[in-house]
């Protein structure tokens, strides 16, 4: 058993301050300081600024940034090794490909054991499609995975790759009390005025990467079947990425712009998930995704296609509606039968408010993840014992 502290250091390769971002800061903020500390580590490439360690730093965390000049370079792979070496990092949790890789390194030169988080492939490109089949083949190298979703292991095997260990921790959400009828609507008031949205307009938010993977254009596609049928509803892209250009050009191909707001990255966007009618995610893939855990944290209900994760946290009828992916007159039916019953919408956001509260914790989630730490550096241990005696 674990008789001391234990450094564990996180090290992800970030653009901006996401889902997995949030993730890993808030969790790092729970570990159980009498066994664990924590370090979160990521690329500064060019000298930009780096959102998750601006965090890391607001939240006291101890934090590195490690300069990158490229795609590839061997400097930054070198500052990783110096990190846990001088550190004493006694596990790394590697994050996303880049950071998989280089802790696969790492940790094979300086015996230090390694988890791979695998929250799903995008493939969105031909270069993120091969470094992502370069993580799968060495999972199986690791110490051990976390998935999170039961989706994305089912997936992890059917790719082939058999990992030594596997575990299913479950992505989390912070919840705050909701908002009174008085605030919301000042609240609705303030956000309506950013997003140029007549006041009585009905509001249709989906969040995330505008990439391939995403399915964005089957949900322009289900706002013009909506549209003929009804005025007055407002379709929300947060999200910036390589489609935006293309959606746009589709939404006005379909004499529909005056309907869309392309809002880009957003710092308001838990206000606006408070304020909206539904999420909608659209998505061909997925692990477990944030946005519906923070929109049901918000009280709101979610129509999104049945892949990967998502149908564990999306209960059909309940809390949201299900459909099949790249069928926009399905995701049009869900959505209109939210817009016809806004008591429908209501009771469906307070069953999702329910399900985060008692299943998407971080607390719980934290006590997961150290139980898993613990045995994979009692197992180590036990290795090295072993190869000792």
């Amino acid at each position: 058993m674990l008789k001391q502290r234990n450094t564990i250091l996180h090290l992800i390769a970030s653009n901006f301050f996401g889902g997995p971002e949030k993730q890993i800061v808030e969790h790092l903020k729970r570990l159980d300081r009498e066994k664990f500390s924590g370090i979160v580590a990521s690329f500064i490439e060019n000298g930009s600024v780096n959102e998750v360690i601006e965090v890391a730093k607001a939240e006291q965390l101890a934090h590195f940034g490690i300069p990158m000049a490229g795609p590839v370079d061997i400097r930054a792979l070198l500052t990783v090794a110096n990190i846990v070496r001088n550190e004493d990092i006694k596990l790394i949790c590697a994050h996303g490909y880049k950071a998989t890789i280089m802790s696969w390194w790492v940790g094979r030169r300086q015996h230090v054991p390694v988890l791979a988080f695998s929250r799903g492939y995008t493939r969105e490109n031909l270069k993120v499609a091969f470094y992502e089949w370069a993580e799968r083949q060495i999972l199986g190298s690791v110490d051990g995975v976390i998935c999170v979703a039961q989706g994305q292991s089912d997936r992890l095997t059917s790719l082939g790759v058999k990992p030594r260990q596997t575990w299913v921790v479950h992505n989390a959400v912070k919840t705050t009390p909701l908002l009174d009828e008085k605030r919301n609507s000042e609240l609705r008031k303030s956000v309506l005025g950013r997003l140029q949205i007549p006041a009585g307009g009905q509001i249709v938010v989906t969040a995330g990467r505008l990439s391939p993977e995403k399915g964005h254009r089957f949900l322009v596609d289900a706002a013009k079947i909506l549209c003929e049928k009804r005025k007055g509803i407002f379709f929300v892209f947060c999200g910036d990425g390589v489609c935006k250009a293309d959606l746009q050009r589709q939404a006005t191909r379909l004499g529909i712009e005056q309907w869309i707001r392309f809002a880009g990255f957003r710092r308001d966007l838990m206000e606006i998930f408070s304020v909206m009618d539904m999420l909608v995610l659209p998505s061909l893939t997925e692990a477990l995704p944030n946005v519906v855990l923070e929109a049901f944290a918000c009280a709101k209900p979610a129509v999104a296609t049945k892949v990967g994760g998502v149908p564990e946290i999306v209960i059909d009828g309940v809390n949201g509606f299900l459909v099949l992916p790249e069928r926009a007159d399905l995701l049009a039916g869900a959505m209109e039968k939210l817009i016809e019953s806004p008591s429908l919408g209501i009771s469906m956001g307070k069953a999702g408010y329910q399900k985060v509260i008692t299943e998407f914790d971080f607390d719980v989630q934290a006590a997961k993840l150290m139980e898993v730490y613990t045995r994979v550096l009692d197992s180590r241990h036990h290795q090295k014992r072993f190869f000792k005696s």
